[in-house]
């Protein structure tokens, strides 16, 4: 498909656009989390202090990914924006400010990264898996800038309508990981720092291809040495529209550490291993939700930029349907082979043991999916209507509540009680950000009426 034709579609029918991009986003995030399902199952053949201690990092992993994606998501609403108002310039404009703030903010995060990370990883609890750890985690830390740009660069292409390209750079992340790992920790004999070198390989081998597509005119804004230069009303512009989604993933992961610790406090470094292993598992059935609210996001971006109304609700109302009925459909999955689908984390003898409770945790803690899936869709509609500050909010909330269920969970000392609080701290929060997202969007209505 054209570049051209990419926009046509993005500027289409919403329900065609929302499956046109959310299908290849779709595809690429379950490579990429069945890329950490396998980076999970290579090292649970090291024994469950290797699990605990990916656990313990992957939180922060993630925080470094979600500021790269949150300043991608925040580069994409603008730069559809632009595109849906005619304004080709600045849309181009856009993606090079993007680049700029991703270098920029992987530079100033690096030596911060490599000085606090002792002190992080003993806040978290890590005192008994600490060297597996620190060795999981020191790659990460000294290629900040490199998971920053990987992140930018892949809302650049989701902007222009051209998430099949972004879907490329996931995928050829995810394989050249899988490939990766096993040489890397096992022929190689690194061990657990194995997994991150070939992750971060990985990463440097999809950010070469993002670089190639615009810079070899792949994409409807192709950047030229003109186009190159600072200019702060752009960058403005993006921070304050990605900005939000950034803190949104800070809080988002930070709090996920924050609830291992909980976790750790409830039932040990034994405990986080199947609670993270059944969590993880679960995660990888919402991303249907996760790439229906990530498609919509230029979709209505673009009908809030020609002021269309009735296309930006289209576009909402589809994506719910079409996002929680994916997640809801999935649930049978896991309730039907919840054995089979953990096996290739008990594979070893030495974590064998674990297999009946991890069942047991993953029959009754997967009813939280539907629960989540509203979260990144109705995030998508706020950040799409210009109230991104709304969804950190809700985070925040959301986040809280789960960590108040979590405490209350880790005084009985019982890990299925964790699961308890986790669809509880979900309910509240789905319901919350429901009634909030309902009252923005007639609050919108009104807005693009009178404009």
């Amino acid at each position: 498909m054209s570049s051209n034709k990419k926009v046509d579609v993005l500027l289409g029918d919403p329900k065609k656009a929302i499956i046109a991009m959310a299908v290849p986003i779709m595809i690429a995030l379950f490579v990429a989390e069945i890329n950490t399902v396998v980076d999970r199952a290579w090292c649970s053949g090291m024994g469950s202090d290797s699990l605990a201690a990916v656990a313990v990092v992957r939180p922060i992993y993630n925080v470094l990914v979600g500021l790269g994606t949150g300043l991608g998501v925040g580069a994409s609403a603008v730069i559809s924006r632009y595109i849906g108002a005619g304004k080709k310039e600045d849309a181009t404009s856009g993606c090079v400010q993007t680049l700029i703030l991703a270098g920029a903010i992987g530079l100033v995060l690096t030596p911060i990264m490599l000085l606090s990370q002792p002190h992080i990883l003993s806040v978290l609890g890590a005192d008994n898996v600490i060297d597996q750890s620190s060795a999981y985690m020191y790659i990460y830390s000294i290629f900040v800038v490199l998971i920053i740009l990987n992140g930018a660069i892949g809302g650049i292409l989701n902007g222009q309508g051209a998430s099949t390209l972004s879907t490329a750079m996931m995928v050829t992340l995810a394989v050249s990981n899988i490939i990766l790992d096993p040489i890397f920790i096992y022929v190689f004999g690194l061990g657990i720092m194995g997994a991150s070198i070939a992750t971060m390989l990985a990463t440097t081998i999809s950010l070469l291809l993002g670089i190639y597509f615009i810079l070899g005119r792949r994409t409807y804004l192709g950047i030229s040495k003109k186009d190159i230069g600072w200019n702060p009303v752009q960058s403005r512009a993006i921070m304050t529209a990605g900005f939000p989604q950034m803190l949104e993933f800070l809080v988002l992961y930070g709090m996920d550490a924050v609830l291992n610790f909980m976790v750790i406090l409830c039932a040990g470094t034994d405990g986080l291993t199947i609670f993270s292993t059944v969590d993880g598992l679960i995660i990888l059935m919402t991303v249907p939700a996760m790439a229906v609210g990530s498609a919509l996001v230029p979709v209505a971006s673009s009908a809030y930029g020609q002021k269309d109304i009735r296309r930006l609700n289209k576009s909402f109302k589809y994506a719910l349907i079409m996002g929680i009925g994916l997640v809801t459909l999935l649930i049978g999955v896991l309730e039907l082979f919840p054995e089979q689908l953990l096996y290739i984390f008990t594979y070893s003898d030495n974590m064998e043991a674990y297999r009946p409770d991890m069942v047991y945790l993953l029959s009754f803690m997967c009813l939280y999916m539907p629960l989540f899936s509203f979260n990144p869709i109705c995030s998508g509609y706020l950040q799409a209507v210009k109230h991104p500050n709304y969804s950190v909010f809700m985070a925040v909330i959301r986040n809280l509540v789960l960590i108040t269920f979590f405490w209350i969970a880790s005084t009985t000392h019982d890990l299925n009680m964790i699961g308890v609080a986790l669809i509880v701290g979900h309910f509240v929060g789905m319901s919350l950000m429901c009634m909030l997202t309902y009252y923005r969007s007639r609050y919108t209505e009104e807005e693009m009426m009178l404009a």
